[in-house]
């Protein structure tokens, strides 16, 4: 466990300046490196959903510069970087001003330079609030304290706003390594990770891969908010270390290590380098995997697992609606420690898979075979898709005959592309072989996607079988006795959304071709009849009208649908803009 060593220092006993004053000791040795100028929310009077919350950093943290000036200042001033590859650092968002400290004391070893001015209000270039949010500068602000450590200087303040917010913060300075470790970039047609974006000499933009560094047998040391309940525990700890099977298969062996949040008063959980599973007490569905990264050269710094207390029931919904019509499990109205463990232990490998630099991949699903999702020793040996990192949850192709036969519903823990994923970033350069079924599709944000491959919810490479699969399974959970309104609604929602999915095949490009003419003429009569046949019930005119515009105005013309109905495709050919890249193997 990396010991994390904290130096809390009373304001009041400052000596040489006046009361109220706060200074920070700054190394000279850091005069002319690269530093991090950053915060995270502490706490806030007025959580806003996935916005801003305590514990959340929102705001990337600012490449800085630390320098000297010849009028007794140290000043933090923004600056670019080239790697020795000659990629140039592309400034994203705003050029903040540079800070200027006044140097008020030093030795042999340290400047002191007095920070109060600077943090008399939540500086906005680092602010972890929308400065919109804020209405101007802070009413009054109260230094809480700091503290020193090898790695970083930290403030802690209140600040209070006319319009009543209350922000605790701690705004940070995080020395960086002088040399930066060394870059990789990706192969985006292969494989999908996060990156920091740079430019080339001419301004042809590329990404600098984003991973962490575990040479020289480094460990990640990953702790769990204590808010989580504790027979939570186990399952998320077994999430996270999943991933040690993938870095052990190339032979960097286990890298993460995961704790309890230590009980230690001294233990700071909101300093800038520790990472944790946070318990967010926001009403929000949703969880989200959350790194700080060093832009020059993409090395993962910290990084978060935030889980929004709503996760859970957002979780209990898809499997509701995915399973429940094979599975009489998934029909309780409270699901069990045993149900509900498996879904938190994927939700959390999915988000720790993003903790560790990889983006989504839509395509996992679409690399396994529809018929293999209704075998028994395939579900069982690969799960619904070929990675955590795609959204395909549970297997709802299955039926209850499948399920009772053995047939798995439940997703991977770690597929045959996230082995891959992790060769590619991790392993030396060349020596990552894809399988069988590492197929890659990026996550495209489109109500309706151009590549029938790259889907979120859809199982298997067979877009249409799987909507109908979905809309027999609404069908179904309909026909059983005691749904409340909430889970109608469910219903309701998911029977559209299953038809959405389906018309990537109308206009879609795969392969670098368009969709058959045959397939696009079964997937609007599909759409057609689904939409006239909807069981009254889980009728909703906004949605059908929302299905139809996407008909209408994306696929076909009016006078097809008005004139000739689902038949009026046969006749009709749509010119398709093929996709500028196409993300597979060859």
């Amino acid at each position: 466990m990396r010991r994390i060593l904290t130096v809390v220092l009373c304001l009041t006993c400052i000596s040489g300046l006046a009361s109220g004053r706060t200074t920070l000791d700054i190394p000279k040795d850091k005069i002319g490196t690269h530093v991090l100028l950053g915060s995270r929310i502490v706490h806030v009077n007025r959580p806003c959903g996935k916005i801003y919350a305590d514990g959340q950093r929102n705001h990337r943290p600012v490449l800085m510069t630390m320098d000297t000036d010849s009028c007794g200042n140290l000043v933090l001033r923004h600056t670019g970087y080239t790697t020795p590859e000659g990629y140039t650092l592309r400034v994203r968002g705003h050029h903040p001003k540079d800070v200027v400290l006044p140097i008020v004391r030093e030795n042999a070893r340290y400047y002191t330079v007095d920070v109060s001015d600077y943090f008399s209000t939540y500086p906005e270039d680092i602010s972890a609030i929308p400065p919109k949010m804020l209405k101007g500068p802070a009413k009054s602000h109260t230094i809480l304290g700091k503290q020193r450590t090898e790695e970083y200087l930290l403030v802690k303040a209140d600040y209070t706003y006319e319009n009543g917010l209350e922000v605790t913060a701690n705004c940070y300075i995080l020395f960086l390594k002088q040399t930066p470790s060394k870059v990789r970039i990706m192969d985006k047609e292969k494989v999908g990770y996060s990156y920091a974006e740079y430019r080339d000499s001419c301004s042809k933009r590329t990404g600098l891969s984003l991973r962490w560094d575990f040479s020289n047998g480094r460990k990640l040391d990953f702790y769990v908010d204590k808010k989580f309940p504790a027979e939570w525990y186990p399952y998320i700890k077994e999430g996270i270390e999943d991933w040690n099977k993938a870095f052990i298969a190339i032979g960097v062996g286990p890298v993460v290590e995961v704790h309890p949040e230590p009980e230690d008063r001294h233990f700071e959980r909101f300093a800038p380098l520790v990472n944790m599973v946070r318990y967010m007490d926001v009403d929000e569905h949703n969880a989200k995997g959350d790194v700080m990264f060093d832009p020059r050269s993409g090395e993962i710094l910290q990084g978060d697992i935030l889980w929004w207390k709503d996760a859970l029931k957002l979780l209990c919904d898809w499997r509701y609606i995915q399973t429940g019509a094979a599975d009489g499990m998934a029909r309780l109205k409270e699901y069990p420690i045993e149900v509900i463990g498996p879904m938190i232990r994927h939700a959390i490998c999915h988000e720790m898979g993003h903790v560790l630099g990889l983006s989504h991949n839509m395509g996992a699903s679409w690399a396994y075979p529809a018929d293999s999702l209704l075998s028994r020793t395939f579900t069982a040996e690969y799960g619904t898709a070929a990675s955590v990192m795609d959204y395909a949850r549970y297997n709802h192709l299955a039926t209850a005959a499948d399920f009772e036969s053995g047939v798995s519903l439940m997703p991977p823990r770690l597929g045959p592309y996230d082995y891959y994923a992790i060769a590619m970033g991790y392993a030396p350069e060349g020596e990552a072989k894809a399988g069988k079924y590492c197929y890659y599709a990026p996550f495209i944000s489109a109500a309706i996607s151009p590549d029938p491959s790259a889907q979120p919810e859809s199982l298997g490479n067979d877009l249409l079988r799987s909507s109908m699969a979905g809309i027999r399974n609404c069908k179904l959970l309909l026909q059983l006795d005691g749904l409340d309104q909430e889970r109608t609604r469910l219903i309701s929602r998911q029977y559209y959304r299953y038809i959405m999915l389906a018309l990537s095949n109308i206009g879609g490009v795969l392969n670098d071709k368009p969709v058959g003419r045959r397939l696009r003429r079964r997937t609007v009569r599909f759409a057609m009849e689904a939409l006239y046949n909807v069981p009254p019930e889980i009728a909703d005119e906004h949605s059908q009208q929302g299905v139809l515009k996407e008909l209408e105005g994306n696929f076909l013309p009016p006078r097809v649908l008005e004139n000739n109905g689902v038949w009026g495709l046969r006749n009709y050919q749509r010119q398709v803009k093929k996709l500028k890249k196409k993300y597979s193997f060859n």
